[in-house]
């Protein structure tokens, strides 16, 4: 009973994965949805490439390093931190700093 199991514990393991690396990817189409929640047809063959890739025994960061490589870095909801993006990830931290110290000072 247990090895008629396994295969689809195993594929229940893949389509979890699945989903949630598809849930940090962007639909190239419409560009607001995830390929989770979009219906577009690209997002099938997304979806496919990432369950092969699950199969493979690929890790979630060597996918997205895939889709990245294949579809450029717009494919992926979180864009990688580096020098280039620093600005744009620091910049509501700093915002806010500013706006904590002078709230601070003029004591409100």
């Amino acid at each position: 009973m247990e090895n008629e199991e396994d295969p689809v514990k195993k594929q229940q393991i893949v389509d979890a994965r699945a989903r949630n690396v598809s849930h940090n990817v962007r639909c190239l189409e419409c560009g607001s949805q995830s390929i989770e929640e979009s219906q577009a047809d690209i997002v099938v063959l997304l979806r496919k490439l990432i369950r092969d890739e699950i199969k493979l025994g690929k890790s979630n960061k060597d996918i997205y390093k895939k889709l990245e490589d294949e579809y450029g870095e717009m494919i992926l909801y979180a864009p990688k931190f580096d020098w280039q993006t620093a600005a744009s990830w620091l910049s509501p931290v700093a915002r806010g700093n500013m706006t904590t110290r002078i709230k601070f000072e003029k004591g409100l």
